[in-house]
This record gives C-alpha cells, sequence and structure tokens, in this order.
C-alpha cells in the first residue's frame, strides 16, 4: 500500500465475510443473549435454588471421578445436545428451534458462570475460567455450527412445502447435512476431552465447593 493510502473496507472484504457467515453470527448472538438473560435473572431466589442445584451436579459429576468417567459423561452431555440440533434441523421447525437450542445453551453457560460467581466471588472467577470456560469455548463453536447448519437445513425443507418452490435433491443436501454434523461430533468429543482433563488437574483445588 503507498505511503498515506487509504484503507478500503471493500479490498478487506469485511463486508462478504459478514454476508457469507451471517447466519453464524446470529446464532453468535442468540448464544449471546442467552448468556446475559441468565446473568439478569439468576440473582431471584427461585433463579438462584436452581443455579445452585445446577452447580452441584455440574461439579458432582466431575469430583472425585475418573478421567473416562468424566469424558464420557460430559461427552453424553455433549452429544445429547449436537443430536437435538440434528434432529430439530431435520424438519421444518428447526427454523425456529435451533435459535431456542442455542439461547438455552448459552442460557446453561450463563447460568452456570454467573452463579459460581457470585456465589464464590474471585474463587468463583478462578472456578470459570480453569474449569468450566476452556471445555465451553470449543463446544461453544459446535454449537453455533450446528444450530446454523440446522437452521439451513430446515429452511430448504421448509421451501419445498411453498407451492412454487424449485426442485431439491434432498438426498444429496441430507448427505452434506449428516457429513457437516460429522465435524460437530468430532469437536464435541474434542470439548469432552478437554472438560476431562481441566476437571481431573485442577477441580480438587477448589476446596469452597
Amino acid at each position: 500500500m503507498k505511503p498515506g493510502g487509504v484503507v478500503s473496507i471493500k479490498r478487506l472484504k469485511l463486508f462478504d465475510y459478514f454476508t457469507k457467515n451471517k447466519m453464524l453470527i446470529l446464532m453468535f448472538f442468540v448464544f449471546v443473549l442467552g448468556l446475559i438473560f441468565s446473568s439478569i435473572t439468576f440473582s431471584g431466589s427461585k433463579a438462584a435454588l436452581i443455579s445452585d442445584k445446577l452447580f452441584k451436579f455440574y461439579v458432582s459429576a466431575r469430583r472425585d471421578s475418573g478421567f473416562i468417567s468424566i469424558v464420557f459423561s460430559a461427552l453424553l452431555e455433549y452429544l445429547a445436545v449436537t443430536l437435538a440440533f440434528f434432529v430439530s434441523g431435520a424438519s421444518v421447525v428447526g427454523v425456529i428451534l435451533s435459535p431456542a437450542l442455542c439461547f438455552s445453551v448459552g442460557l446453561y453457560y450463563g447460568t452456570l458462570t454467573s452463579f459460581t460467581y457470585s456465589a464464590f466471588s474471585l474463587k468463583g472467577i478462578a472456578f470459570n475460567s480453569v474449569i468450566i470456560i476452556p471445555a465451553a469455548l470449543v463446544f461453544s463453536l459446535c454449537v453455533f455450527f450446528a444450530a446454523k447448519e440446522a437452521f439451513m437445513f430446515s429452511s430448504v425443507l421448509l421451501r419445498l412445502t411453498m407451492p412454487k418452490s424449485r426442485p431439491i435433491n434432498v438426498s444429496g443436501e441430507f448427505k452434506i447435512y449428516c457429513g457437516k454434523f460429522f465435524i460437530v461430533i468430532i469437536l464435541s468429543i474434542l470439548s469432552a476431552l478437554i472438560d476431562a482433563v481441566v476437571s481431573v488437574s485442577f477441580i480438587k483445588f477448589f476446596s469452597f465447593i
């Protein structure tokens, strides 16, 4: 670039990036909305009771458990969410259910981390940073991707119900859909492994639980 030149937004192709990934970005904001909503509402007495039970369940599944046991239990949780996205996307209601599921996952992590911070202050921040967030970051990527793919395939099925819809090779599209969810499963396994590693390595240091 010449000295004194102006950087063009078009040259950076930011607009193209947002256009091509608008559904992924939308699901990210839906997830964040779930985080924010849970952070605001969990402080009520009834919500706090639910948050406390959720936190105790999360810890009990990881404390005093072996590596394989944690991997297995965490993987069941992650695959259950993945399956929910897959099934919703394989029907016309996925255009509604996939964002709702994405919001629910954000609600779950927001409730968990907000309660931990509120109940244990600085120790809660440490617990979130070391135990919850590492696996949650990877699995959140799975959620965004799964929600986007479920929404897109569901919209394809929805268009087929329209009177003047174009013919679509549903079988071919479904194979592609399954292939993309195979990637989500691989990332879910990685999330479970990270979950088990940090839990086995560090949860014993949090005696306040």
